[in-house]
């Protein structure tokens, strides 16, 4: 029987020289339920009469942009996610990390690493080998490169080693395979303008850090057991991106853990999964 093709769209934020904080977001599932999550999302784009989603354009909670950012959110997560149809897996590192573990590569290999070890870890956990990969074409990775060494990696990671089943073994560990990889523009793929989101989010959570958890994390609701938003200290302080930001991380921390995807604020005060099974994954780079 014929394995099926399953598709990953994605993006990323903070790869600028100046950004402290790096997240690389990829969408992944089979071609027709991501097909079905596409028109979901395309659906909320017309009828709001926006061009795309960007987390860079997040600012205000009442615009119509962060209510179709919500949406997204909210369809992901309920529509998907919790059947285990779709995963989304978010990795963010740190450039003071970056720049001590390996200090002879460039900006591109270390961002093409991370892509590597993303991928490797998305296509394990659907124990699927056939894939087509479509990232934003405003990426500057070598490709090329990344798909080479990915179609030499075999689906499991630690191989029998007795050489009487070595045949055996390299049939039940087949390599992966990637079929068409191409880049296209986020303006015609919500898939990946809900990669963007992820990856915003994820790094923005990482910036704010102390000021994230005390904004988020500061009440719970015994009944409804839901994070709070609330405000702390001088309120004068918090500008309307950041606040706007902070409830929108608070509406995805809320639907995680009402289906208990394991994803949390408060240990490592910013978003981060205890179980990089589960289909909503923020992945702290630097420590595996």
């Amino acid at each position: 029987m014929n394995q099926k093709i399953f598709q990953a769209y994605s993006d990323e934020s903070g790869i600028n020289d100046d950004d402290l904080y790096t997240s690389v977001s990829i969408v992944s599932g089979e071609e027709e339920i991501l097909s079905c999550l596409r028109d979901k999302l395309a659906q909320e784009i017309r009828d709001k009469g926006i061009n795309e989603v960007k987390f860079v354009k997040i600012t205000s909670y009442k615009s119509t942009i962060t209510q179709v950012a919500k949406a997204f959110i909210i369809s992901a997560v309920n529509d998907f996610a919790i059947f285990n149809k779709v995963r989304i897996d978010t990795i963010t590192v740190s450039k003071q990390y970056l720049l001590s573990a390996f200090p002879d590569y460039d900006r591109e290999q270390k961002l093409e690493h991370m892509y590597y070890c993303l991928l490797a870890h998305m296509i394990r956990q659907w124990n699927n080998t056939k894939w087509n990969f479509y990232p934003d074409v405003n990426s500057k990775i070598d490709w090329g490169g990344i798909i080479a060494y990915l179609n030499m990696t075999r689906l499991y990671r630690k191989p029998n080693r007795n050489p009487l089943l070595i045949n055996l073994m390299l049939k039940e560990n087949p390599r992966f395979e990637f079929g068409e990889v191409k880049q296209l523009p986020s303006i015609k793929e919500p898939l990946i303008q809900l990669a963007d989101l992820f990856a915003g989010l994820a790094r923005f959570s990482h910036e704010e850090n102390v000021d994230c958890t005390k904004w988020v994390g500061g009440q719970q609701d015994r009944r409804q057991k839901e994070m709070k938003f609330y405000q702390a200290g001088n309120v004068n302080n918090i500008t309307m991106t950041r606040k706007c930001r902070y409830k929108l991380i608070v509406e995805l921390y809320n639907l995680c853990h009402k289906h208990r995807l394991w994803v949390s604020i408060k240990k490592r005060r910013h978003l981060w999964t205890r179980k990089k099974n589960s289909p909503i994954n923020f992945w702290d780079y630097e420590k595996g």
